[in-house]
């Protein structure tokens, strides 16, 4: 019983989480005078750099970085990278934003690169 009720809370503290999932919480956005692709490539050398698996998917005008969990099969974050009217706008979207205790890697390399 024990065994199961652990492996029960470590399911849910890992924050199994869906693209689908993702996409409904509000993001946080940011701005920063760089051109997008510069600072895609900033950002996902940054993300690498930190053993993260990244998947960069166009979007039209703009791109979408999908970054993978630890946990097979869930999304950490994903990050809208778009040109605005002066520099590039971010939307970052993360598993358990509001949780305190989350590892920071994914937010740290997105304000790194502002």
């Amino acid at each position: 019983m024990r065994t199961k009720t652990l492996a029960f809370l470590a399911a849910a503290l890992a924050g199994c989480t869906s693209q689908a999932n993702l996409e409904r919480n509000p993001p946080m956005e940011l701005r920063t005078g760089k051109s997008a692709e510069d600072y895609r490539v900033c950002l996902v050398a940054g993300l690498e750099k930190d053993g993260r698996h990244v998947e960069v998917q166009p979007q039209g005008s703009s791109q979408r970085v999908l970054v993978d969990s630890k946990v097979p099969g869930a999304t950490a974050a994903i990050i809208d990278i778009g040109s605005a009217s002066r520099g590039t706008r971010i939307q970052l979207r993360e598993q358990m934003a509001n949780n305190p205790l989350r590892p920071r890697t994914i937010l740290t390399a997105v304000k790194d690169c502002l």
